[in-house]
């Protein structure tokens, strides 16, 4: 019966989040408020489909077809009863510089008694030129559960878990056990 309303709040923490990414204090207590309100997504979806004929099956079906479903569930729990959630904290930082270096060059035939017989120099006439471009910099945060099996960082798996609701509670709407 609750399920967008928390779903809606679930995105607005997940949004938090990617804002927040380069505070850590900021996203894991965003993190945490997101476990909770998206937990809440599945926990009203069963107790409303409980209540009706084929809704725990269906509820108890699309639980375990979802590994990312179970992930986040065990995630929420511990960070609710057992300990607050402390992902991994990656810190990129990329500094590029570019330089640009050119020379001139002069070839010289002499003879014996020191006279130019012939000369030929580089297209550069000018002495060696030393130029460096600015510096650009550029920092990046990513977080990781250690206990994820998968690639993605905590933004891409909980995207994807946003998505899974989303289909989640249309199934559930269209089959007729929940109203959303």
């Amino acid at each position: 019966m609750h399920e967008k309303k928390k779903l809606k709040e679930a995105k607005y923490f997940y949004k938090r989040m990617q804002e927040g990414k380069d505070k850590p204090e900021y996203f894991i207590n965003d993190l945490s408020a997101f476990l909770s309100s998206a937990r809440s997504v599945l926990q009203y979806a069963c107790e409303e489909a409980k209540q009706k004929s084929g809704g725990q099956q269906w509820y108890d079906t699309f639980m375990s077809n979802s590994d990312i479903l179970r992930f986040f569930k065990g995630k929420r729990d511990i960070n609710i009863h057992a300990e607050p959630v402390n992902p991994k904290v990656q810190h990129n930082v990329t500094i590029s510089e570019t330089i640009h270096l050119s020379e001139s060059w002069v070839i010289q035939s002499v003879d014996k008694k020191g006279n130019v017989i012939s000369e030929s120099r580089s297209e550069d006439k000018d002495k060696t030129k030393y130029e460096v471009e600015p510096t650009s910099v550029s920092t990046d945060t990513t977080y990781k559960f250690d206990d994820w099996n998968g690639e993605e960082d905590i933004l891409q798996l909980g995207q994807k878990y946003v998505q899974i609701l989303e289909g989640f509670i249309s199934d559930g709407i269209s089959k007729g056990f929940i109203c959303g």
